[in-house]
């Protein structure tokens, strides 16, 4: 009994870790209007429900098995530039981004700078549930 509570536990564990997993880098913009048109992803408009799309760096992209999924974004403010990323901002991969580095995000928002960022991949349910968010969250 005590051994099967200890797996269940480890494997319990294990789980959050990798729902909770994370990735860090820098947040740019390539500008408002994305939204899935001429993106590598071929995708139509909001096709599922989320408006703010985001370009992937060219690892993540995974030969486009990243498009169409949904990511959580928040920054602290750190960087450079007059549009600070604070978050939550909820976005579509739609795009790959060639010059970005692993954990880069390039945002389909107007702003400017590089800006420190964490996000993950959520659920579009999630992202349609954050809405539309302004850069300070």
């Amino acid at each position: 009994m005590m051994m099967k509570l200890m797996i269940r536990r480890i494997i319990m564990l294990g789980m959050y870790f990798l729902v909770t997993q994370g990735y860090e880098g820098d947040g740019t913009f390539y500008g408002a209007g994305g939204n899935g048109q001429n993106g590598a992803c071929m995708l139509a408009p909001g096709f599922n429900g989320v408006t703010t799309t985001a370009a992937i760096n060219q690892h993540q992209y995974d030969n486009g098995g990243a498009c169409g999924k949904c990511i959580r974004v928040t920054g602290t403010g750190s960087g450079s530039g007059m549009t600070p990323i604070i978050g939550p901002l909820y976005a579509t991969i739609d795009n790959v981004c060639p010059e970005c580095s692993h954990g880069d995000i390039d945002m389909g928002l107007g702003g400017d700078g590089r800006w420190k960022i964490q996000w993950d991949f959520i659920s579009c349910d999630e992202a349609r549930r954050g809405g539309i968010r302004h850069l300070r969250g």
